[in-house]
């Protein structure tokens, strides 16, 4: 009497196919139609996977699915055999229990408040920003008053020549200042409490 792996083996080649080509239309590996097809049992998954693909290539090659079970079942023996890996190439589905979520929260919410912390830490160290709008630096000028005003961050204080000047809410500040004959270096700085200061100069040139 045939073996079952002989009759899919002479169907198959009988259809001209494959074992790729029948691999491909069954979506298995190769590797379990050539088990199949010489009977070795020990390179297939479970039984229930191989009833499936006994099944599926039994309708392919147009063979019957009923005869071709009976001698997988003569031929192999379920109970002598340990329980195999499922054709699924190994991958292991991702489960999500209350248990696993619970500790995943926790890291997730721990690393959202550590990137806080960080960006608000770096924020207060920062040396704030300072845009100076007039006068242009290294300038000449016959005037004896000059306009200083420019744009800050919020909540940091400026100092031009070392007099406070207000700052909006908008972080604009303005304030003039009286030109000494020759030449006048003004110095603006913008600090705010445990950063860095920054600062910026213009030198003006008060001529007659």
């Amino acid at each position: 009497m045939q073996k079952l792996g002989e009759i899919l083996r002479e169907a198959r080649s009988s259809k001209n196919k494959s074992v790729s080509n029948a691999a491909g239309e069954l979506l298995i590996k190769p590797e379990f139609i050539e088990a199949l097809e010489s009977g070795d049992w020990q390179a297939l998954p479970e039984p229930a996977y191989v009833r499936g693909f006994i099944k599926n290539y039994s309708n392919l090659l147009s063979l019957d699915a009923n005869r071709l079970l009976a001698l997988y079942r003569a031929e192999y023996d379920e109970n002598k055999f340990p329980k195999k890996q499922s054709p699924l190439k190994g991958k292991k589905r991702l489960m999500f229990t209350p248990n696993k979520l619970t500790p995943l929260a926790f890291i997730l919410t721990a690393i959202v408040f550590f990137v806080y912390l960080t960006i608000q830490y770096t924020s207060i160290l920062a040396a704030p920003k300072l845009k100076i709008y007039t006068p242009p630096n290294d300038i000449n000028t016959t005037a004896s008053i000059v306009e200083v005003s420019g744009n800050t961050e919020a909540d940091t204080a400026v100092s031009i020549d070392g007099e406070l000047v207000a700052v909006d809410s908008s972080g604009d500040f303005r304030h003039q200042i009286k030109l000494d004959e020759g030449q006048n270096i003004i110095e603006i700085i913008a600090s705010k409490r445990l950063s860095p200061k920054t600062k910026e100069t213009r030198i003006i040139r008060l001529t007659r």
